[in-house]
């Protein structure tokens, strides 16, 4: 395996740090180690720019009621796996990995009589996200209704937490954090012209 250079500036650190870049986005960028990164930037004085996701126990807590697993979890989150794996059990909760006890032959069947996920889970007897997780590795799309964003969007704006939110317009916690996303991230304007609201 080829060395990587360890030569660079302090400047090009700082430009690349002023930018908001993690040690290892800047690593990235320079083509050096992120240990290298780190120990200029502590050298310099400087704090890391690293912002750890603002996950709390609870919601991690509510997402592992909902029978989602870590991988699940840290999917609808942005976190890593371990991380859900790491305060899962510090909060004593079990796992809810269970080894697959379904086909792809077993799911696909009852899909295409376009049954919603949840009512899968019910015949094959397991999670509704098992289920969930299944179909977009098969690349499908849900059979179940999609959670509806104007009345998501309202209830967020007053101020309403994702939990209440769920509760609200019975919908999973991973359907109103993947909402909260895309809002967070487009904002309220841009996905009402991509929705035409």
């Amino acid at each position: 395996m080829p060395r990587k250079p360890s030569k660079f500036s302090d400047e090009q650190l700082l430009e690349l740090y002023d930018q908001g870049l993690t040690d290892r986005e800047i690593a990235e960028g320079l083509g050096v180690s992120q240990a290298a990164v780190n120990y200029r930037r502590c050298k310099l004085g400087l704090k890391t720019n690293f912002k750890r996701a603002g996950v709390g126990d609870k919601i991690i807590a509510a997402l592992c009621n909902e029978g989602l697993t870590d991988k699940e979890i840290a999917s609808v989150l942005g976190v890593t796996q371990s991380t859900v794996n790491y305060r899962r059990e510090r909060l004593g909760l079990k796992s809810n990995y269970v080894r697959t006890k379904f086909t792809d032959e077993d799911f696909l069947r009852l899909y295409h009589e376009s049954l919603p996920d949840k009512e899968i889970a019910s015949i094959l007897q397991v999670t509704p996200a098992a289920v969930n997780y299944r179909r977009e590795r098969l690349g499908l799309r849900s059979n179940s209704t999609a959670i509806d964003m104007t009345e998501f969007s309202a209830l967020y704006y007053k101020g309403y937490d994702v939990e209440r939110i769920a509760d609200e317009m019975s919908v999973s916690l991973a359907k109103v954090t993947e909402a909260k996303q895309l809002i967070d991230m487009n904002g309220h304007h841009a996905f009402a012209r991509q929705e035409g609201i």
